[in-house]
């Protein structure tokens, strides 16, 4: 696949710049979380809607353990080493040993219950004044990333029953953020004011992140004439959104939810593309062409969520304005970037 189109220097361009080959103490944490997640994986793989049999749940956690000792002892074998790539080994171990989606089941349950508050949502937005909008978006962009089970904070708070929505919206806490770019998003995106002709959003995880977060947003944009594209996963990620699914949540919005955003799709003004991607985080040199055809006359992106936005493409410039949105669930990464656990990222880079 190719290059994103929006990349300013492609042949320069890295997914991220954290060397774990560099940085042995984060090298270590990291393996570390990729092996207690596999509990919590395999968990999940077990109880979803089409589980693998329990022999290849045991066979995938002995390899993937095995590899990840593999890479504690001899990790110039798999220079560069990045976050990146672990993802991908896992990716490529999972589909190996027959495990598909493990969360799909999650992700059903969690679209569900989102949807039953999506109108009130839209209700407030709409109430809001032109001078606090674009603020109580990111907002709601920023509560519903919260919803993150490829983190072990977020993901023991989802199993306790304490990841919610507006509770998280509560806490989210004054301004300023770690990252704190939102006037300048408001001065760009505020009613009357917005100046952007299409923008291509690259959406995270499903529930409230993608409902209450991400479709109001597009909604909005599309209300004054910039037309969205959601881009999503192919396949499934922890418990990202795939553009399967995503289709098939807007079309449940479009019948049962809001007339506006209906309109949105039918024109053409929200659309859907698949990245061609299977990972939490997001290479950019390894991009669908159906992407970079709905990228070519964007001129706004949006990075959602800790994986695309942080721990990928966090500095990369790009032929075009940029807004990433994400909260720091790891505490690895917190300390790596000199922030708190939960601290928030709204940022903003004009065109380079």
């Amino acid at each position: 696949m190719p290059h994103f189109c929006k990349l300013t220097e492609p042949r320069l361009y890295l997914p991220g710049d954290w060397d774990l080959l560099a940085d042995a103490p984060a090298r270590e944490a990291w393996l570390q979380i990729f092996a207690e997640h596999t509990t919590s994986l395999l968990a999940h793989a077990r109880r979803s809607d089409c589980p693998p049999v329990d022999e290849a749940c045991d066979k995938y956690d002995l390899v993937f353990r095995h590899e990840l000792e593999r890479i504690r002892a001899r990790p110039g074998d798999y220079a560069p080493l990045s976050i990146y790539k672990l993802c991908r080994i896992r990716a490529r171990m999972m589909r190996e040993h027959g495990i598909g989606d493990p969360y799909d089941r999650v992700k059903r349950e969690e679209n569900q219950a989102a949807l039953r508050h999506l109108p009130s949502v839209l209700a407030a937005l709409d109430a809001c004044s032109d001078n606090a909008v674009v603020e109580m978006l990111l907002r709601g962009l920023l509560a519903g990333n919260k919803f993150d089970l490829g983190a072990k904070e977020t993901t023991d708070q989802h199993a306790a029953g304490k990841l919610d929505f507006f509770q998280t919206l509560a806490d989210l806490g004054p301004r300023p953020w770690f990252v704190d770019h939102v006037d300048a998003i408001a001065k760009r995106c505020s009613p009357g004011a917005l100046r952007y002709r299409k923008a291509v959003f690259f959406v995270d995880n499903a529930g409230g992140d993608v409902v209450l977060g991400a479709i109001p947003l597009a909604r909005y944009l599309a209300d004054r004439g910039c037309r969205v594209v959601l881009a999503a996963n192919d396949e499934p990620s922890l418990n990202d959104i795939t553009v399967n699914e995503l289709a098939e949540l807007l079309t449940v919005i479009c019948e049962q939810h809001d007339r506006r955003i209906a309109e949105h799709v039918r024109s053409g003004a929200i659309s859907l593309v698949g990245t061609g991607c299977d990972c939490p985080l997001i290479d950019l040199s390894d991009v669908s062409e159906a992407c970079n055809s709905a990228a070519e006359d964007a001129d706004l992106i949006i990075l959602e969520g800790m994986g695309r936005a942080v721990e990928t493409n966090y500095r990369t410039p790009f032929a075009c304005d940029c807004i990433r949105i994400a909260m720091i669930k790891n505490r690895v990464l917190a300390q790596y970037l000199g922030c708190r656990l939960f601290d928030l990222v709204a940022g903003f880079t004009p065109k380079d």
